[in-house]
């Protein structure tokens, strides 16, 4: 096949008669030039190897001329007809983007640091600041691929893992309250069946049944035992936004101000959609959920906690100096504005039946936010020309946000990523 890096449109390049073929190639952003560019694949019937490779403009140039011969041979995918020399140098360039990122959220920012991490240049536009109050900012910061699995298939929980460590690794020589001491999962007696019927969908060896005098000693007096899930996490959603603010400092662009991507494109190479429920995509909805925040210095937590119940169930997450977070309300509603009053009562009557010495805590903060969300509550990568969306993470922000981030970073430099075909 010959390329030309002009002239022509994908539909009538010679030889690209082949359907399989056709859908290969695509205008490069911001060039004349052409990019083997890699298809959708959810099934991954075809082999992706080949895929990776591409030519731009600038390969061209380097190539010595306007015209490129390429082979289309899946299992040769070698340059035509440029020398072994042309072919190295050709190969070994490093294709570094420059980048416009719109949204400060946990997945803008994680987004930032992975491709700031390969040497791509990154603006990142937010007109909230940064870090920006969001919904990821008030979020609970629980990492918990085997809690949330009834909001997630167990394909998911081998990529939650993998954002569990990816935190651990972030959290090695910054504040941010990560701790990987597992969750605990309890019930009052006439509410067991629901714990029961939760633990049925685990995967095997994914927990064990612990008396709280063990797990969570604080518990015993109204809980006997309870479900404890070990490899899960927690960190605190402020201080991580705000340490990865820190360490975008003087390596990326910081624009306070709102951005339409349809404004900027011409601009960068890629735009990265971030803006949760702003982005425009009419398959989003608003999720709100409400927390309050406590202080309890009678009472003492080591991980998170989950109350099933029926018609009030609960999360206690323990912070720093006797402080909690405590939410689990799911209101289908875009005005994030409030909390209100009926779930501020059925958060702390339920608090208060945790353990009683919550009846003389100290309230610090009630907060409310709308967690952007796909009808089936699953995250998605999604593009359309230089334009990717990364969004609908509803309740596993924190969990997966870092591993779209990898995946997105690994489909603009054409590599294989073992979690996108989860997005």
């Amino acid at each position: 096949m010959n390329l030309r890096p002009s002239g022509y449109e994908p539909d009538e390049l010679p030889g690209c008669s082949i359907p399989r073929y056709r859908r290969l190639l695509r205008k490069a952003p911001s060039t004349n030039g052409w990019w083997l560019y890699s298809p959708p694949h959810p099934q991954k019937q075809e082999p992706i190897d080949f895929y990776r490779k591409y030519i731009t403009l600038s390969t061209l140039k380097l190539a010595g001329g306007a015209r490129f011969e390429l082979s289309l041979d899946p299992l040769r995918p070698d340059l035509g007809n440029a020398s072994a020399r042309q072919r190295e140098r050709i190969m070994n360039t490093t294709n570094t983007q420059n980048i416009a990122i719109l949204g400060a959220g946990i997945m803008g920012l994680s987004a930032a640091r992975a491709l700031t991490g390969r040497g791509h240049t990154i603006t990142l536009y937010d007109p909230a600041g940064f870090p920006a109050h969001n919904a990821s900012f008030i979020a609970g910061g629980m990492l918990a691929p085997y809690a949330e699995i009834e909001h997630m298939s167990a394909e998911w929980i081998a990529a939650g893992l993998h954002g569990i460590a990816l935190w651990r690794d972030f959290s090695k020589s910054r504040a941010i309250e990560f701790h990987q001491n597992g969750s605990y999962l309890i019930a009052h007696p006439d509410d067991k069946y629901i714990l029961d019927r939760f633990s049925a969908h685990l995967p095997q060896h994914a927990g064990a049944h612990k008396a709280a005098s063990e797990i969570e000693p604080a518990l015993q007096e109204r809980f006997k035992t309870g479900l404890y899930l070990p490899d899960e996490a927690h960190l605190h959603p402020a201080k991580t936004m705000a340490a990865l603010c820190n360490d975008l400092q003087n390596k990326i662009t910081f624009k306070q101000e709102a951005a339409e991507p349809s404004n900027i494109a011409a601009h960068y190479d890629t735009i990265i959609d971030a803006r949760g429920l702003s982005v425009n995509d009419p398959d989003l909805r608003g999720v709100k959920g409400e927390i309050v925040i406590v202080r309890n210095p009678e009472f003492t937590l080591s991980r998170p906690v989950r109350l099933m119940h029926p018609r009030y169930p609960l999360y206690i997450v323990p912070r720093e100096g006797n402080i909690f977070m405590i939410g689990a309300t799911q209101i289908e509603s875009e005005d994030g504005a409030h909390v209100t009053l009926r779930s501020a009562m059925e958060l702390m009557s339920a608090l208060y039946a945790l353990h009683p010495s919550f009846g003389e805590a100290q309230i610090l903060e009630t907060l409310s936010g709308v967690r952007p969300s796909y009808p089936d509550n699953l995250p998605r990568i999604r593009q359309s020309g230089n334009i990717i969306t990364a969004g609908g993470l509803f309740r596993h922000g924190y969990l997966l946000s870092p591993v779209m981030a990898e995946a997105i970073a690994d489909l603009l430099e054409r590599k294989e990523n073992p979690y996108m075909v989860l997005f």
